[in-house]
């Protein structure tokens, strides 16, 4: 019997995360979830639901043309959602910034994004359907110590904008999240300490790691956050960017309306960075 029932597909999908939220919000809404992740194990509590997993790896060619061809097999050659959210964090200053770790960054926030829409791609045009990246608020305001996950964020709107104009001949629609702390496990495991041994910015770490630590605990629960931006992907008509998780209004509202140069002197002074500055001048 054929599976009438609207299907998604949503990447990084493991306990805690934004992605097995958004899994559980579709799939009570009554659509056809493929939930995916790297290691399938770790998805047997949906599979206990009734859920269909894939393993999937974003940062893995053979691995996204695998599931591509598993899905195409399963729904005929047709996918209505694909969710880009797969992706991991990084907070260092540039300075003190691993590079690899930075490339690493972005194979999964940006990259990993561009092999699924490539595989996918032409199974979303044959069910004129969606394209959802999970981008982030820390991608459109100057975000001191993210600046690498800001940038692959920054990256991953940009392109989705692209993506939007080229896809929307096909009758796709393309939406770009704009999402703000959310509590995750990627949350409440984003710490900087002390920071690396040597580092210019040591005096600012305590800072930088109380404004982390009060975000996380300000971060919307992800169920709640799942709820409004499933809602949003679902309208006939989806917006084309959706701000949603703590904060993300603000955001929207100061990286629209206020000028950039201001946006620096608040992230400035929000981060530390200005009694640095002071500290600085006080020993020249």
């Amino acid at each position: 019997m054929t599976d009438t029932r609207k299907s998604v597909l949503i990447t990084g999908c493991t306990p805690g995360s934004i992605g097995h939220a958004l899994v559980l919000e579709f799939h009570q809404r009554g659509l056809r979830v493929f939930a995916t992740a790297r290691r399938l194990e770790v998805l047997d509590d949906l599979r206990a639901k009734g859920i269909e997993t894939l393993a999937l790896d974003v940062a893995n060619n053979e691995s996204v043309r695998a599931a591509a061809a598993r899905v195409r097999e399963l729904t005929g050659g047709k996918l209505d959602i694909l969710v880009n959210n797969a992706g991991r964090g990084y907070t260092n200053p540039v300075l003190d910034a691993d590079v690899s770790e930075v490339e690493a960054l972005f194979a999964a926030n940006l990259f990993g994004a561009m092999r699924m829409v490539k595989e996918f791609g032409t199974m979303v045009i044959a069910a004129k359907g969606k394209i959802v990246n999970n981008g982030s608020i820390a991608g459109t305001i100057p975000m001191p110590f993210r600046s690498a996950y800001g940038a692959s964020k920054a990256a991953l709107h940009s392109w989705g904008d692209s993506l939007r104009v080229e896809m929307a001949p096909f009758g796709v629609q393309v939406v770009n999240l704009a999402t703000g702390p959310v509590l995750t496990t990627m949350v409440v495991n984003d710490h900087v300490g002390s920071g690396p041994p040597g580092s210019l910015y040591a005096s600012v770490f305590p800072t930088v790691e109380k404004v982390t630590s009060d975000g996380g605990k300000r971060a919307m629960p992800a169920s709640q956050w799942a709820k409004a931006t499933a809602s949003a992907v679902l309208k006939t008509n989806s917006p084309r960017w959706f701000w949603k998780g703590t904060g993300a209004s603000i955001v929207w509202f100061l990286s629209t309306f206020i000028p950039r140069g201001l946006m620096q002197t608040i992230s400035s002074s929000m981060w530390g960075l200005n009694k640095l500055a002071q500290e600085l001048k006080k020993k020249a």
